[in-house]
C-alpha cells in the first residue's frame, strides 16, 4: 500500500470532525497600528487552508501568532480545543511552523539538525522518513554540508524535512514555494496531500496558484479583515462563508 493510502487509512480511523485550530476575534497591533483586527475562523484536521492576502497584509504575522511565537493583541486563539499557550511543551510539539527565512544552528550540518529535531521532539523512529525526505526533496547528497552554505532553496528544503517528517498535528509553511523549482514544488504538493491525508492540518501562504494541490479552504486577509471561502479561492464556484469587517 503506498504512502498516500496509509495516510488516508489512518485519517479515516480519526475523528475527522475534530477541530485542530479554532480563532475567535483575534486582533494584532504592532505599535499603534493594526496589523489586522476581529478575525475568525476554525480548521478541522486533515484539513488544507490557503492563507493568501496582499504584500503587507499581516500573513506572516498571523502564521507566528498561530504558531504561538508572538501573541496576539486580543481574542482566543484554541489549539485541539486548548488556549494556545507557547509556554506549553506538549503543544508545541503538536505544531510545526517553516517560516520564509528558515534559520539554523552555525555548528550543526544538516543531517545533525535532523538528529537533534527528532531527539529533542523524543521521536527517533521518525529517523528513515527524515531520509526518504532528504532524498524526495533533492538534499540527501547535501545532508553532510552546512546549512550557511546552502541556497535559500536548500534551506527552505531542510526546514520542510524537520517539519513533515515529525507529523505534527498541525503544520504552518509561510511562502514555502517560491524560492523551489518546479519539481520539488510538485514533490512539495505530493507530501502535503499526504500528510493532510494522514490527519495533519496544514496553512500554506503564497501568492499566486499551487499547481498540483487543492485547498479546502481559502483565507484572504484583506483590508485588515479576513474573508474565508471553500475551497482554493481560485474560482467563481469557490464559496465565500465568513467575511471579517476591518
Amino acid at each position: 500500500m503506498g504512502r498516500l493510502e496509509d495516510g488516508a487509512h489512518r485519517r479515516r480511523a480519526m475523528d475527522t470532525d475534530a477541530i485542530i485550530l479554532r480563532a475567535t476575534d483575534i486582533s494584532y497591533r504592532y505599535g499603534k497600528v493594526d496589523v489586522w483586527q476581529h478575525l475568525g475562523f476554525e480548521l478541522a484536521r486533515g484539513v488544507i487552508a490557503f492563507l493568501v492576502g496582499a504584500n503587507g497584509s499581516g500573513k506572516s504575522t498571523l502564521l507566528r501568532c498561530l504558531a504561538g511565537w508572538s501573541p496576539v493583541s486580543s481574542g482566543r486563539l484554541l489549539f485541539k480545543g486548548r488556549p494556545l499557550s507557547a509556554s506549553d511543551r506538549r503543544m508545541r510539539a503538536g505544531i510545526t511552523f517553516v517560516p520564509d527565512v528558515p534559520a539554523f544552528y552555525d555548528d550543526l550540518t544538516a543531517e545533525e539538525h535532523i538528529d537533534f529535531v527528532l531527539r529533542a521532539n523524543r521521536r527517533p523512529e521518525r529517523k528513515d522518513e527524515a531520509e526518504r525526505l532528504l532524498k524526495a526533496l533533492g538534499l540527501f547528497g547535501h545532508k553532510a554540508r552546512y546549512p550557511s552554505t546552502y541556497s535559500r532553496g536548500m534551506r527552505v528544503k531542510l526546514g520542510l524535512v524537520l517539519a513533515l517528517c515529525l507529523e505534527t498535528d498541525l503544520l504552518l509553511l509561510d511562502e514555502p514555494f517560491g524560492p523551489l523549482d518546479d519539481e520539488t514544488s510538485a514533490v512539495l504538493c505530493r507530501e502535503l496531500a499526504a500528510s493532510a491525508a494522514g490527519g495533519t492540518t496544514v496553512i500554506i501562504s503564497h501568492h499566486g496558484q499551487v499547481p498540483g494541490l487543492s485547498a479546502d479552504k481559502t483565507l484572504n486577509l484583506r483590508e485588515g479583515g479576513l474573508e474565508v471561502r471553500v475551497g482554493s479561492g481560485d474560482s467563481p464556484s469557490d464559496e465565500a462563508v465568513a467575511s471579517d469587517p476591518s
